[in-house]
């Protein structure tokens, strides 16, 4: 082989490489691995999209479980959560995860229309 076959075949390495780094670097932005929580207080338990921009966050505040409701412009609270439903629950989310935590949310979804309906 010659030097420039040398060169080229160095530079399309080089090339390669390049793209694989950007394209894992996006990949571990868009999945939020490396981000640092400073908050000591507040931990997201659970997120169900449900659309573009708009879904359910089970979140943990200090020593309380809430179901907020995110849209792109608003985040509301749908309602405390009780936490030994979760637990209670947990076991089956372990062994059944995509199925239970649907059913959960199901399950969330009619107590938050019931809910509605009281007031």
């Amino acid at each position: 082989m010659n030097s420039v076959a040398v060169f080229l075949n160095f530079l399309w390495a080089m090339a390669l490489v390049v793209a694989l780094a950007y394209f894992a670097a996006r990949l571990l932005k868009k999945i939020g691995w490396g981000r640092v929580s400073q908050a000591h207080y507040l931990q997201q338990i659970d997120y169900l999209p449900l659309g573009p921009k708009r879904g359910i966050a089970l979140v943990q505040i200090a020593d309380k479980t809430v179901a907020l409701g995110i849209t792109e412009q608003n985040i509301s609270l749908l309602m405390e959560v009780d936490e030994e439903v979760i637990a209670r629950q947990a076991p089956a989310i372990i062994a059944m995860q995509e199925t239970t935590l649907s059913q959960f949310a199901e399950d969330l979804w009619h107590k938050i229309r019931r809910n509605e309906g009281k007031s």
